[in-house]
Formats: C-alpha cells, structure tokens, sequence
C-alpha cells in the first residue's frame, strides 16, 4: 500500500468542544506527517453546532440559548459532557446550524492530503467526489441517497427529497476536511424543532418546508458497524488501494500513527481551551489573544 491512511473509530462521549478540537488538530498535523487521508466517526451529545459565521441569536431558540449562558457562566466547560444540557459549539467550516444527539446521528469526517490529492482543490469537485464516497458507502445497504443543494444528502420519499446529511468543509496546511452527519432516529427531528428556529437562508429544494417535513432518518435496517466498514472501503477505492484485511493496521490509535497521534491530541488540547469551549468563540466568533 502507497497511501498512509487512518481510520479513527467512534470512541465514548466527549463534549463537542472536544471532538471539534480534535477534528481540527488533525487537519493542521496530517500533510506534516505524510498521511494521505483519514476517516473519524465521532458523537456528540445533545449539541448545537454553528457554522462558522451562524448568528446564534437568530438561529437558536432563546431559552436554550440562555440555558447555555448561564451554565457557561456559573460552571464553565470541559471535554466530559454534561448530561441534561444541550451544549452551544462552532465549527471550523461554513454553512448551517445543525443539532447533534448521541442516539440521533452519527458524524463523519474525511481528510484528504491536498498535495497528493491535486483533484480535490476546486470547492465543487470536492464536494462531488466526496459525496460520492458517502452515497457509495450507503448503497453497500440498499439505501439510495442523492446530492442536493449544495452538500446534502436526500433520500426520496413519497416523491419528495428529504435531507438525511448535511455536509461542509475547512481547509488547513494542505489538508481538506469534509464533515458531514447521517441522522440515524425520527426522534431528533422533533429535538431539532424544539432547539433551532427556521434557518434564515434554505437551499432551493427546501420550499420553506419545516423541519419535520424537510428532514427524515435512515431506514431502521441500518447497520453503523457495516457502513463504517463500507466508508473505509469507499475511501481505499477512491484511492486506488486495496482495503486492508485488519482494520488494526490503520487505527489511529495503533503505533503506526503513535507520533502523529500525541502530536494530534497535544494540539487539540490548546485548541479546545482557546477557542472551542470558550463562549466568545461561540456567540461572537472571538478568540482572545
């Protein structure tokens, strides 16, 4: 195999604060260590996540985000979760507001090492190719899903496109970044009701429907074990190599990625005090100096 590439599994529950430090920690480490791409599976409790330039005080409903301040103020945050608190978090890349749950979703990340991977700088062949590896990755299970907008994912039902994923991106030191969320239960549509307001900007395909109306879940039948190994499978596919026969070779957490590893976690650290966890980093888009 010519490719350096980790697979990053969903380990116990973090606060957001800590899994969007890590996420971005291994962007800023991983053209330095020669890796070719990587693949994370991560949870979050109950969170809200903005995109870079989201205005929670339009998007997010007021009591929630009052709730937010107030255990900010009084108590602070760590990379444990909290239970009985819907967290406030911003990301690295653009686009919407989103709600995350442990039960309700699962979110991927997807690094490509952009000195390697040339074909992947213009934005919208990106977004193409790598929406194409998810859609791949759930066709392994008879789940047909679409592109739409500008990095969603639908399925069709009753004749109507309704969004299971929504995907972004953030670029750092040569390394792209592709994130996106699969809701895997019905009953996070009815929280994400109860915690965000109508987005203030749609995509075209959303015809000002409702949350209910416009999102829907995975088919029950869905395996998170069997698309884990099918979203390996896809990326090694893209990357003309062959899928390994033990997973254990590309864990991020075996000793081939030992070193890039503590670099990883050391970085992410630093990032998580300064800026993720840091409430003015969260409403405002401030990072103290």
């Amino acid at each position: 195999m010519n490719s350096k590439v980790f697979f990053f599994p969903s380990t116990p529950s973090r606060s957001p604060y800590y899994n969007l430090a890590v996420e971005e920690a291994i962007a800023v480490h991983l053209v330095k260590f020669n890796i070719t791409a990587g693949i994370r599976l991560w949870k979050n409790p109950d969170s809200i996540i903005l995109g870079l330039s989201e205005n929670p005080y339009r998007n997010i409903k007021e009591n929630v985000l009052n709730a937010y301040e107030t255990e900010a103020k009084q108590f602070g945050f760590g990379k444990k979760p909290k239970s009985n608190f819907c967290y406030i978090a911003r990301r690295a890349s653009g686009g919407g507001t989103v709600f995350h749950s442990l039960s309700g979703n699962i979110n991927y990340s997807l690094y490509f090492n952009l000195e390697t991977r040339k074909e992947l700088f213009p934005v919208k062949e990106s977004y193409d190719r790598i929406l194409g590896i998810i859609t791949k990755s759930l066709s392994h299970q008879n789940i047909q899903s679409y592109p739409k907008g500008k990095s969603d994912l639908v399925l069709e039902k009753d004749g109507e496109f309704k969004k299971i994923s929504g995907n972004a991106q953030f670029r750092k030191r040569s390394c792209i970044v592709q994130h996106g969320t699969l809701i895997l239960e019905e009953s996070l549509i009815g929280r994400v009701a109860e915690v965000l307001n109508h987005p203030p900007e749609e995509p075209d395909y959303r015809k000002e429907r409702t949350h209910k109306d416009f999102l829907t879940s995975l088919p029950t039948f869905f395996s998170e074990e069997k698309w884990a190994v099918d979203l390996v499978r896809e990326v090694f596919h893209y990357l003309e190599e062959p899928l390994p026969s033990d997973f254990s070779n590309i864990s991020f957490f075996g000793r081939d990625f030992s070193t890039f590893r503590k670099q990883v976690l050391r970085e992410s650290e630093f990032i998580r005090k300064k800026k993720y966890q840091n409430p003015e980093y969260t409403l405002h888009r401030e990072i103290p100096t």
